[in-house]
């Protein structure tokens, strides 16, 4: 009876073992630039919060004509929810990496945290990357 208990304890251990590790490899792990990137230029704060409000006049008329519940609306709908998160860190004082940092979880979570698993880590990277550009010189 202990060796039947032991096999099955070991076979959960390895299990275990082995969905941290496919998890840890496959997971959605962004790296934002760091600040002290010499070929980063960053916009000043005020700059930053109007270059992100511009955006999202831009975002808001394009949303307007698309048809709700296509993959198109949807789309558009994560970018303005990833430009929103920006501009309320950047109003209450984070810094731009971490604010977009911070983005780019409410973007991957826009539908509740279950949402996170269907958004493709190219969709973020894409936000990620087009938030850098926007928000430095």
């Amino acid at each position: 009876m202990k060796i039947f208990c032991l096999k099955h304890l070991s076979r959960g251990i390895l299990l275990a073992f082995l969905l941290t590790t496919v998890h840890s490899a496959f997971g959605q792990q962004l790296e934002p630039a760091p600040w002290n990137d010499p070929d980063i230029v960053w916009l000043l704060p005020a700059e930053a919060q109007t270059a992100v409000q511009a955006k999202m006049g831009q975002l808001e008329l394009q949303l307007a004509g698309l048809a709700v519940g296509t993959v198109q609306h949807t789309d558009m709908l994560r970018q303005i929810i990833f430009y929103k998160s920006i501009l309320r860190s950047l109003v209450t004082g984070f810094p731009i990496v971490q604010a977009i940092e911070l983005a780019v979880m409410e973007a991957a979570t826009m539908g509740g945290a279950r949402e996170r698993t269907f958004t493709s880590e190219a969709v973020l990277r894409d936000l990620h990357d087009e938030a850098l550009a926007l928000l430095s010189n």
